[in-house]
Order: structure tokens, then sequence, then C-alpha cells
């Protein structure tokens, strides 16, 4: 008999290869892994294995190819076969593709690119479990309907055949007690498990009421907070995995204990950042204050965290923390089959792009939540950008405290810059998002410290731009290295630029030994 077939779909070669080698590893033993760059191929293939008797439990696709979308094709599988689970991996998909396949594809889960490993080999085997679970069903379903049929044939040809039915029926009845417990046992283990997974206060909502399980949700004026630690990809590639892991695992947990301890609901892990929402699933008059409370007290405790950090031989991270507030929909997000308590709205969007802005040690939030907040705010400074999308220019502050009943200060140590006596120039380059794409540029470091450089350059600087510096020329001596800064300031002859890296490398060391 042929193996059960994991069927994954993408036009970019690299995304099949990086996912074969992660398969076939967790599944490669007991599943054939088929690999097609196609939505028409995909249909092709599946309808090829589907007319052979060949289970495909998972179709694993993108969204964005050339050609059949995945929504698309995931609609049409389903149309051929509506047990085969749908898995979109995607970094592309707007609401409408999504809602598309959850609606007429049986979508059974949405994961975003870059994909944790852990996360989608976890998803693929729910899925598979699921499936066969499934199909298992259909085929007992269809042996009691076949049963039943032939006791009511059996009762009227023979009435002496009814002891013998009413003895299988009994049996059939203790299998389903004993089936029963089993589900109940496997109902409490949930519980248990669910509980990692969500907030007690989403957790409790959701097994209070019976309508809380059904896909849908509600508006609700909500304060959205985004952090993300500042250079923690150079950290991720330059150590060990298990060190990276105990870092992150540290820094999740202090920042669940904070954001519970000011009733935030954690919604989900982004990479290394945090998405948590204030005042739902149950309303908070004061989330917009609670939410500032809670970011301050955020930037604080990283103040701990570095410390064990430095006392293990680890450079110290910094986190930036972006809020907004505003309308959104929150509640049951996916299918009957797989879904989350996620929240989707403009607040949401505009708290990850406030965030982008800020620096590291920094809290920026824009003016509605400002303007919600009941206590006194206190803002540094504020500035006005324009972001894609948005026809007006917004309002940023930036907050360093705020005073309701006990007062939270938060204020990052100085930027010390101090004048350079000898000549010391930068060559760096202009980032577009996250690609190096732009000319190299060269300036003269006025003045260094190990948080910040200001320059002296001819050409304008746009602002909040991101800039990577390519090398370090101190005097005939040219270093390459690999620094990200973020423009902070800027008039008509210098730019300030703030240190985003988290420094490892010897050009890195050196910049920081002139600063010092």
């Amino acid at each position: 008999m042929s193996k059960p077939v994991l069927l994954c779909v993408d036009d970019e070669e690299i995304i099949l290869l990086s996912l074969k080698d992660q398969l076939r590893e967790h599944f490669g033993h007991e599943y054939q892994l088929e690999m097609v760059d196609s939505g028409e191929e995909a249909l092709a293939v599946f309808s090829e294995f589907l007319a052979a008797g060949v289970d495909v439990p998972v179709v694993l696709c993108d969204h964005i190819m050339p050609g059949m979308k995945g929504s698309e094709l995931l609609r049409r599988i389903h149309a051929l076969n509506e047990r085969t689970c749908s898995i979109l991996l995607t970094g592309q998909a707007d609401a409408g593709a999504v809602g598309d396949a959850v609606n007429h594809a049986n979508l059974f889960r949405y994961i975003t690119k870059p994909w944790d490993e852990t996360d989608l080999v976890l998803t693929i085997k729910e899925a598979v479990r699921g499936y066969f679970q499934d199909k298992q069903l259909e085929e007992q379903n269809r042996a009691l309907i076949e049963l039943n049929e032939n006791l009511e044939r059996l009762v009227v040809e023979r009435t002496t055949e009814v002891v013998r039915q009413k003895e299988e029926i009994q049996r059939q009845m203790h299998d389903i007690e004993f089936q029963r417990q089993e589900l109940q046992l496997r109902n409490d283990f949930i519980r248990g498990v669910f509980g990692r997974y969500v907030s007690d206060e989403v957790m409790d909502t959701v097994l209070r009421d019976p309508e809380g399980l059904h896909i849908g949700g509600d508006k609700k004026d909500i304060t959205v907070l985004i952090s993300d630690l500042r250079g923690f990809t150079a950290f991720t590639n330059r150590l060990p995995a298990d060190t990276v892991m105990r870092v992150l695992n540290r820094y999740f947990e202090r920042m669940i204990e904070v954001i519970s301890e000011h009733r935030g609901i954690v919604i989900e892990f982004l990479g290394d950042g945090v998405l948590a929402i204030f005042g739902a699933p149950n309303p908070l008059p004061d989330h917009a204050d609670r939410a500032v409370a809670c970011a301050l007290s955020m930037q604080l405790v990283m103040e701990g965290i570095n410390a064990i950090h430095v006392s293990e031989g680890l450079p110290p991270i910094e986190m930036g923390i972006g809020l907004a507030s505003g309308d959104v929909v929150v509640g049951n997000i996916g299918s009957e089959r797989r879904a989350k308590y996620g929240v989707v709205g403009t607040p949401v969007n505009l708290a990850a792009r406030i965030e982008a802005l800020s620096t590291g040690q920094q809290i920026l939030i824009d003016a509605a939540t400002l303007e919600r907040c009941v206590a006194r705010v206190i803002v540094d400074h504020r500035f006005q950008v324009s972001l894609k999308g948005i026809g007006v220019p917004l309002t940023i502050h930036s907050v360093s405290g705020i005073e309701n009943g006990t007062s939270i200060r938060f204020r990052p140590p100085e930027l010390a810059l101090q004048p350079v006596r000898r000549p010391i120039a930068i060559e760096f380059t202009i980032l577009d998002g996250k690609s190096v794409s732009g000319p190299r540029y060269s300036a003269e470091v006025t003045a260094l410290s190990i948080h910040a450089v200001r320059l002296r350059l001819a050409q304008e600087m746009p602002p909040h731009a991101d800039v990577r510096i390519d090398a370090v020329r101190d005097g005939d001596v040219r270093t390459e290295t690999e620094v990200y800064a973020k423009v902070i300031d800027a008039d008509p002859e210098t730019v300030l630029l703030r240190f985003t890296s988290v420094f490892f490398g010897e050009a890195e060391h050196r910049l920081m030994d002139m600063a010092s």
C-alpha cells in the first residue's frame, strides 16, 4: 500500500527545498513528500493520488503564485475531498484570501512566512491526526449504519436474531461508554494544555460560554501593544540555538508576567516580539492607561534581564514598543476545526508601524492612545510622520512615565556623545525595508558614544530611516562591519544615528572602543 502523501505547493524553489528538508526529518519514514511549484500541477497531482486511493491528509501551499492562487487551489481540492486539511503558508495573503480559504476550503491553519519549524511540524501532525480520525469515524459510522440496517431486516426475518443483536448493541454501548470516558480524560487534558497557549481570561471566557467557541468576533475599543527586540536577528545568527532559546524564553516569561499584571492579553508571539491587547475579551474602561503603564514596566524589567545576560557573558538587548488604540474586531479566527483567539483592525497594523519607528529603550504611542488616557502621561517629545496608506500625517508621542495613583517612570540612559578628536569616517547604506539596495554613502564622524553617532554629510537623510554601517575608517585603517542604526535627528549639516544592533564582531567592538 502506498504511503500517505504530504503535498507542498510553492512557486519558490528555495521554499520547497526548505520544507522538504524540515518535513523529511519528521515525516519522511511514514509519508511521501510531494513538492510542486504551481497550483495547476498540484491539482493534477492531487487528482491522480485520489484516483489511486492514496491518502493526501495535508496540503500546504503558498497564496501568491503565478496562475492559480493558493486560496483557489485549496477550494478546488476541498471540492474533491472534504477531509483533506488545508494549511496556507504565506507572507502575503490578505484578509479576503484567508476568509475565502476559511469559508470554502476548510482552512485548518494560516501560518505566516518565515515560519517556525516547531509550530509548522506540530500543526501538520495535528492536521494529519485529525484527518485519519475523521476517516476512521467515517468508516465506523458507515459500519454502524450498515449494522442498523441489517438489524431491522433481521428483526423482520427472524426474531431469534433479536437476542444476538441486542447483545451486539450492548457491546457497542459499552464501547461508547468507554469512548465517553476517554473523551472526558482528553477534554481535561485539553483544558490543562489550553491554558499554556491563551490567557486564563480568554480560556475562562471561551469555556464558560458555549457560544465562545463559535467562529466570529465583536467590535471593541481597545489598545494594542507590540514590542520587538532590536538586533535579535544577529543575536540569533551568532549564538548557539540553545542559548538563543534560553534568552528568548526568559524574555517572554518576564514580559507575560508584566502584561498579565496590567490585565493585558498576549495574543501572539511575533518571532522575538509580542502582540498584546488591553480591553478584551472583558472591557476595561482604562485600557489605554494600563497599556502605557505596562509598556513602561516592560522596559524597566529589561534592566533585570540584561543584568542576567551580562553575568552569562552575553551582550545586552534592547526593546522598542509601539501602542495604538481604536476599534478592532476581536474573537475566534479560523475554522470550526482550527481556530485561535485573535484581533483584526487598523490599530493592530498601526501599532506595528509605530513600533518600527521606535529605537531600543523607547515607547511610542499614537494620539488616540494619549487621548484615551485618564492619568497624566509624561511625554518627552512628539513628532509627525507620514505613513503609507494613511492620508494625513500622524502625531507620535515618546513616553517616559505615567502617574495614575502610583508613578511609573522609565528614562533610558543619555546618549553621552563625545566629540571625536581624530579623523574617523563611516560608510553606510540606507535600507529600504529589510533590503539593502541603495548607494553607499560616506560621512565624517563628529561625535560618538556606545549608543549613537553624529555624522557630518552633504546629502539630506530621510527622517526615521534605517541604515547599515558597512565600514569604519580610522585614519588610514578601514575595517568592514555590519552595524544597524536609525535616524533620530537631523539638521541641514549633521544627522544623529541611534544604534539598533547587538554588537558581536571585531569591527563593531572597534567602533565601541573608539566610543569609550
